[in-house]
Order: structure tokens, then C-alpha cells, then sequence
């Protein structure tokens, strides 16, 4: 395979590739963005602020908290010992029922009348705004819905404290959680357009901006990113850096289109629940595209800095491992779900980059003159040796000993932490992920051998988590997507159908039925193939997954010949990015395979294309050390093996 960094005489004749590419993908962009007038929350939040403050008459006033007010009022204690759906204390036996003082029961009723006539008021300004057609009729559907279900909840016989606190949790748009005692508003649902209708008009106009300045931006940033990438590592690297790119604006237009056309003909979805989420795309996008660069930039520029940093990472790799692996496991409690996920497999992916480029010459020669040291009568008896005098040592466990001590321990850790989060956080998705890396240290360093070995006791784990109900939920979502209690994939099932053998086109997605059924919340991250169908069909989903797979293999075997190379530092980089990119292979491969319902889902996104961090990061990070170490590996001098300590 041709080096990355080679120069030749093609480079000579390439220079004006990167305009090129500006131009093709801005234009691409200009086309295929939605346009900036279909933002719809510019006129219901217009219509809203004439509703709320009339000519001539004071304006009125809405604010959230009227339901946690209610709760405190009528439990008398703190939310954290309260269960507000029934006003009662945790402690209380369940059966029981609040009693509430009417005069508090009275002023919520008239907070909730407050709510309904701002509604009202509302629906007759948008009825005078919006013209005769069919976003017409689905808006003002959407607020006869809401006023329908505020108004039955009112006018009940007679109403009580459980009634009037759920009308008021629909009529503020905010959901409460039982279980955790906390109160969180939506930020798309209708109650915004009374509450904070300047906010969303402010919302609507940056939307529509962004909008109007996304191609200039794609073609300004593709222009100076490509001419750096080909400058520093030629044009073969520019053109993986291109493939690259495209898939990250191919996964931007998506989201764009969803933050303008998400929701159309739903009268659920009146405000776009993805309109706060494309500028944070934005944000991912730019870091993604930039982080490559951005490691290019250090080789190039900062490398006697580089050199020192590798060194230290190399010397002090064991405190590092404990320290991003406790980490990792704290960022599941502390921060999100998500959050640690990612951090697991980036900490996985890192361990496994550092052991591999630090042992896996020695490990190879062990296996090539004594074979028998890495069966598991040979590793258990290097487990021994260790607590064993060295006159009762044993060659071959001399060698298992030595291996089992340098790294045995980090890996137990890291086994540890993905036992723990698919057991207890049952982050399915970033334990698959993270195993597939473990065992692919495991095969790496031990051989094929003890991959079986390693896989015995890894089906008790999987068995455990089989058994938790998070995941026998995803397998009766899978086995029965039509039946299952959750409706996601019944949806997805539905939209694939309906779609065209060649897809609806990228700016044609049908993201709400005729009937006002919308795709789950979750299609940008956990659905996104099943968004590629919809788009180019099926055959072309399947061809673009297929490439996909290729490219990571490529990548993979340029950063293994680069590992085979020797030394410790640059290889180092190598060894990191090859476990990056193989992460993120497995991760489009279990995110494909749980769309295609030929395993259970498991939360997790496609890499490059899909909504978020997560999603991007890695494969980020793994071009970014690629060509880190393509860089270095013209001018850093690699020293000699590590010996086993």
C-alpha cells in the first residue's frame, strides 16, 4: 500500500484540488440545505408576542413552575420525598390521598384558566396569519389538541390535587420524573411560544442565519483544510481527508433538514424539537473536521513537544490506564450515560494502542520460541511465578509472568469497567465496543488461543446482561418491532416502506406521515441508517455501508504496517489509531446490523454521519493520530524496543 506522506509528481499537478473541492462541496450545501424561509417558528413566534401583548391592553404573563409550586404547597416537604403525582409523602403507604386546602386548589385552577385563555388567544392570531393550506390546518390542530386536553381536565367532576397538577404539567410543557423528583421543560413543546416567545424568535432567526451562511462556511472550511492536509502529507491523504468530510457534511445537511422540516403535518410536534440541536451539529462538525488538522499541525510544527509527550505516555502508561479508566467510570454517574460511554471506548482504545506498540514484539517472539507459554495451563503457571522464588521459576513462565505483570492488571481494570457498564449502566452499545477492542488486544499479543479462551468467560458476562430488562426490551423490539411496546421501530418500518426504491431524495425526506405520526426523537443518532434508506434507497445504504467497511480496513492495515515499522514512539501513534479506527468499524457495524434488526439495538450512533459527540469523535481522534504519525515517522527517529520490565 502507497505511504500517505510519499511525494511525487502528482502532487506537483494537484495543487488546485482543494478549490475544487470547495467549490463542489459548498454548492452542494447551497442546493441541498433547506431553505432558510421554511423556519416555521418565525411566524408562530411573531404570532405569539401579538397574542401575549395586544394593542392597547397590558400584556399578559406566563411563566413554569405553577405544578412544582402546587407539590410543595400541598406535600409540605422537600420535592426529593415527594411523589407530586399524588401530593403524598414517599414514606406514605400507597392508597392514600392528599389533602389539599381549596384556597390553594382555587388560585391553581385560576392559573390553569390563565394558561387555557393564553392558548385561545394564540390559536386566533395564528388563524389570521397563517394562510389557507395545509401547515395551517396541522397548527391550528395542534392547538385545539392542547386547549381540548386543558379544558377536559378542568371541567371534570370536580377536579382534584392529581387532575389540576397534571393539566398544569401540559399546560407549562414540562415533564416530572417519579423517580428522581425533578421537573425539566421542554424546550420544543407549545408552552415556549407563551412563556419565552422572544426566545424562540430569537431561536428562529439565528436558525435562519446559520442557514443562509452554512455554505460559505463548509466551502471556506474545506478550502483551508484541504490545502493543509495535502500540503503536509500529500494528495493521497487529502483525498481520505475529503471521503471524510463529505460524510461529515452529508451527516450536517441531514441534521439541518431536520431542524427546518422536522415535525411538518404533526399537529405534536408545532415547535422543531432539533432546532436547538443543528447548532450544536454546527459546533461538532467544525471540531471534527478541524481535529485532524489540528494533530497535523502539532507533528509539523510542535514536534520536539510531541516527542516529549509520547515519551511520557510511554513511561507512565500504567497510571494513565487507572486514572482514564476511573475516570471513565466516573463520567457514568457524574456527567451522562453518553458521556462515559465514550470515554470507556477512547480510554479501551488507548490502552490497547500503548500495550500493542509497547509488547506486541516481544509477545510475537514469545509465541514464535515458546508456544506453550500462552496456553492457559502456561498463563496460569506465570500467575503463579509471580508470587513464587526465582530458582523455581520456569522459562516459559519467566515470559508470562513478565507479560501478565506489565499489563495483565490494566486489563483486568479495563474489564472490569465494561463488565460494570453493561451490568449496571447497561450501556450495551459501548460495551460491545469496547470487548471488540479487548479482544483484539487479546488476539494481537496471545494469538487466536486465547481469544477463545477469553471468549468462554465473556459469554457469562453477555449472558448476565441479556437477562436485565433494558435489553430483553431491545430484543422484543427486535423479534417484534410491530407488537412491541415501544413504537420506534414500527415507525422506522413504516417510513422504509413508504419510501421509493431510490429514496426520497436528501431534501425530500418525510419526517411526518400524511397521518401526523413523526419518525422516534432518536433518528438522527441511534436510527441514522434507517435515515440513509429513506434518502438513497436501500441498495445504496447497503453499497455506502460496504465502502464504509473498506475504508476502515485500509486505514487499519496503512496504521498496522506503520505499527510493524519498530521502536516505540511513532509506532505508539500507530498502535492508537488503529484501535480508534477499529472501534469505530465495530460501531458501524453493531449501528447497521441493529437497524437491519439482525441484533438488538443498542444506542449507539454512526460514526462520522450521525447527531452528537459521540458519534464523531472517534474517528476523529483515529485520523488525527494517523496522520500524526505519517508525519513523524519521516522525521522521528524511532529508538529501540521497550524491554519488559
Amino acid at each position: 500500500m502507497p505511504s500517505l506522506n510519499k511525494s511525487g509528481a502528482l502532487d506537483r499537478f494537484v495543487w488546485w484540488f482543494p478549490l475544487i473541492f470547495a467549490a463542489v462541496i459548498s454548492l452542494w450545501v447551497f442546493f441541498q440545505r433547506p431553505l432558510s424561509t421554511q423556519v416555521r417558528e418565525l411566524a408562530m413566534a411573531q404570532a405569539a408576542l401579538a397574542a401575549i401583548q395586544p394593542s392597547g391592553s397590558p400584556a399578559l404573563r406566563f411563566s413554569t413552575g405553577a405544578a412544582q409550586r402546587l407539590c410543595q404547597i400541598v406535600g409540605s416537604q422537600p420535592l426529593q420525598r415527594l411523589d407530586c403525582r399524588n401530593g403524598l409523602s414517599l414514606d406514605t403507604q400507597a392508597g392514600g390521598k392528599a389533602t389539599v386546602d381549596a384556597r390553594v386548589l382555587l388560585a391553581a385552577r385560576a392559573g390553569l384558566d390563565e394558561w387555557i385563555e393564553g392558548y385561545r388567544a394564540l390559536r386566533d392570531e395564528l388563524s389570521g396569519r397563517l394562510a389557507t393550506g395545509g401547515s395551517r390546518t396541522w397548527v391550528l390542530a395542534g392547538i385545539e389538541l392542547r386547549l381540548g386536553e386543558l379544558q377536559r381536565r378542568r371541567v371534570g367532576l370536580s377536579p382534584g390535587y392529581a387532575e389540576v397538577f397534571d393539566a398544569l404539567l401540559i399546560a407549562e410543557g414540562v415533564r416530572y420524573s417519579s423517580v428522581s423528583g425533578q421537573f425539566s421543560v421542554q424546550r420544543w413543546d407549545l408552552a415556549r411560544l407563551l412563556d419565552s416567545p422572544r426566545a424562540v424568535l430569537e431561536r428562529a432567526e439565528q436558525l435562519e442565519q446559520l442557514l443562509f451562511l452554512l455554505p460559505w462556511l463548509v466551502g471556506v472550511l474545506a478550502l483551508c483544510s484541504y490545502s493543509f492536509v495535502q500540503w503536509g502529507l500529500g494528495a493521497l491523504a487529502g483525498v481520505v481527508y475529503a471521503a471524510f468530510f463529505g460524510l461529515a457534511t452529508l451527516g450536517l445537511l441531514v441534521v439541518a433538514d431536520a431542524s427546518v422540516r422536522f415535525g411538518q403535518g404533526s399537529p405534536v410536534y408545532l415547535l422543531n424539537p432539533f432546532a436547538y440541536a443543528f447548532e450544536r451539529q454546527v459546533l461538532v462538525y467544525l471540531v471534527g473536521v478541524v481535529t485532524p488538522c489540528l494533530f497535523l499541525a502539532f507533528a509539523i510544527f510542535q514536534e520536539r513537544f510531541v516527542t516529549r509527550a509520547l515519551r511520557w505516555v510511554s513511561d507512565h502508561f500504567i497510571v494513565m490506564s487507572f486514572l482514564v479508566f476511573g475516570l471513565a467510570t466516573a463520567l457514568y454517574g457524574l456527567a451522562s450515560p453518553a458521556a462515559g460511554s465514550e470515554a470507556m471506548k477512547l480510554a479501551m482504545a488507548g490502552f490497547a494502542g500503548i500495550v500493542t506498540s509497547l509488547y506486541a514484539r516481544q509477545s510475537y517472539l514469545t509465541r514464535l520460541h515458546l508456544p506453550k507459554a500462552y496456553t492457559l495451563a502456561g498463563l496460569a503457571s506465570g500467575c503463579v511465578s509471580l508470587f513464587l522464588t526465582p530458582e523455581k521459576f520456569k522459562p516459559r513462565s519467566v515470559v508470562a509472568a513478565q507479560l501478565l505483570k506489565a499489563f495483565g492488571l490494566m486489563l483486568l481494570v479495563g474489564l472490569l469497567v465494561i463488565g460494570l457498564a453493561a451490568l449496571v449502566f447497561s450501556d450495551l452499545g459501548g460495551s460491545l465496543v469496547s470487548a471488540a477492542v479487548v479482544f483484539g488486544l487479546v488476539f494481537l499479543l496471545f494469538g487466536l488461543r486465547m481469544v477463545v479462551i477469553v471468549s468462554i468467560f465473556a459469554s457469562a458476562a453477555v449472558g448476565l446482561a441479556l437477562m436485565t430488562d433494558k435489553v430483553q426490551g431491545r430484543i422484543d423490539l427486535m423479534l417484534s418491532p410491530m407488537t412491541a411496546a415501544v413504537s420506534d421501530f414500527a415507525r422506522l418500518i413504516k417510513f422504509s416502506e413508504a419510501a421509493p426504491a431510490s429514496g426520497y431524495g436528501l431534501g425530500s425526506l418525510r419526517w411526518c406521515s400524511n397521518e401526523g405520526s413523526c419518525l422516534p426523537i432518536q433518528v438522527l443518532s441511534d436510527y441514522f441508517p434507517v435515515l440513509l434508506t429513506g434518502a438513497f434507497g436501500e441498495s445504496m445504504t447497503i453499497l455506502l455501508f460496504a465502502l464504509l467497511v473498506l475504508g476502515y480496513f485500509l486505514l487499519m492495515v496503512r496504521a498496522g504496517l506503520g505499527l510493524a515499522k519498530g521502536g516505540v514512539l511513532v509506532p505508539l501513534v500507530y498502535a492508537v489509531a488503529f484501535f480508534l479506527l477499529f472501534s469505530s468499524l465495530v460501531q458501524t457495524a453493531i449501528t447497521f446490523l441493529g437497524n437491519w434488526r439482525l441484533m438488538p439495538l443498542t444506542g449507539l450512533g454512526l460514526p462520522v454521519l450521525s447527531m452528537g459527540w459521540s458519534s464523531m469523535i472517534s474517528v476523529a481522534l483515529g485520523l488525527g493520530a494517523l496522520g500524526m504519525a505519517e508525519r513523524l515517522g519521516q522525521r522521528v527517529a524511532s529508538p529501540q524496543t521497550r524491554p519488559l520490565p
